[in-house]
């Protein structure tokens, strides 16, 4: 993921890595073993001149550093639009805009946006916002099951 000139979030998804996906999931920040490694088989050990083709890309999901996680056929993200933070489920095959979350947390912070990667277990993704907001959504439709406040209901601090 970038951060593109006009300060959206730009998630490029190229064909070399859709194969890794159809065998197995990726369901948190470094995978399933949290060590950054797949265990895919018959995966490229070279790019071709140019880089593999672009399979799709998502524009529009705002401002941050979160990474992707992917369960299934989604794919998983964080970004802060304009009214604040949300969570952002896509097709993996195609790319299109499955769900978007209600607000999980205000934005901003310094520097400006999202810091988490969504984790998905048992049909539910948990996101974390940059100022201590925890959300646990259905996987499927993005709907909230429950949320608590890090700062709020368990009296931690948010540094800037």
């Amino acid at each position: 993921m970038k951060l593109c000139p006009r300060g959206g979030l730009i998630a490029s998804v190229v064909l070399a890595t859709l194969a890794p996906l159809a065998g197995g999931d990726w369901p948190w920040w470094r995978g399933p073993k949290r060590d950054g490694c797949s265990t895919d088989q018959g995966l490229l050990t070279e790019w071709p001149a140019g880089g593999p083709p672009l399979a799709w890309r998502a524009t529009g999901c705002g401002v941050g550093y979160s990474s992707v996680s992917v369960v299934g056929d989604r794919l998983f993200t964080m970004g802060d639009g304009p009214d604040g933070s949300h969570v952002l489920a896509f097709e993996v095959r195609g790319g299109r805009l499955a769900w978007r979350s209600g607000l999980v947390g205000k934005r901003g912070g310094d520097p400006a946006g999202t810091r988490s990667t969504p984790s998905v277990d048992g049909g539910c993704v948990y996101a974390l916002g940059q100022y201590g907001d925890l959300v646990c959504l259905s996987a499927a439709t993005g709907r909230e099951f429950w949320r608590q406040s890090l700062t709020r209901d368990f009296g931690g601090r948010y540094h800037d």
